[in-house]
């Protein structure tokens, strides 16, 4: 009897053994395990087809890369994430101009070099960093998107501009403006 526990405690202690190798062993799937990376400012896709675009539309959105804080001489910091959404369930939509310019009109970066597809129901976002703090309270962006056929669902184009003051932090949406339209297939 003794030899059989003795027997039944040594595979015991293998089995343990065993199991705690495999499981340190192994590496987790948490968000801190994972080296994904996202290319957020860019779209490259290797769609070299490009359709006739007979619908066109040009929108203007404003983004707050710094705020007025107490005073005309404190700002309060943000990111701004400009979010461009194809709602469409069955169309494309194709991107060809995403700049971004200052509080005096002057172009601070082009996220966008080439015509790029959106696929039904794709989102795209573009990110202004905190730390550039060029922008100023005027900031925005110059969106220009196109279809092959006026759009039955428009897409959602809109910035949000986060940031904090002390403990306090705070997000401002901005939606877009359709500052030109061209439909050709009409």
């Amino acid at each position: 009897m003794v030899n059989l526990f003795k027997r039944l405690n040594f595979r015991a202690m293998i089995i343990i053994i065993l199991c705690s190798i495999i499981l340190f062993s192994c590496k987790g799937n948490g968000p801190g395990d994972q080296n994904i990376d996202k290319e957020l400012n860019r779209i490259s896709l290797t769609d070299d087809y490009i359709p006739s675009l007979d619908f066109q539309e040009t929108r203007y959105v404003s983004a707050y890369s710094n705020l007025y804080y107490r005073s005309a001489k404190t700002n309060a910091y943000c990111t701004v994430v400009l979010s461009i959404r194809n709602t469409s369930l069955t169309e494309s939509i194709y991107v060809d101009k995403v700049d971004y310019y200052d509080s005096y009109g002057e172009l601070l970066s082009k996220f966008v070099m080439d015509t790029n597809k959106l696929r039904p129901l794709e989102t795209r976002e573009f990110v202004v960093e905190y730390s550039d703090q060029e922008g100023g309270s005027g900031a925005n962006f110059i969106v220009n998107y196109g279809a092959q056929s006026e759009l039955k669902d428009l897409p959602i184009i809109e910035a949000v501009s986060i940031g904090h003051v002390g403990n306090n932090g705070f997000a401002i949406t901005s939606p877009s403006k359709v500052i030109s339209s061209l439909n050709t297939s009409q």
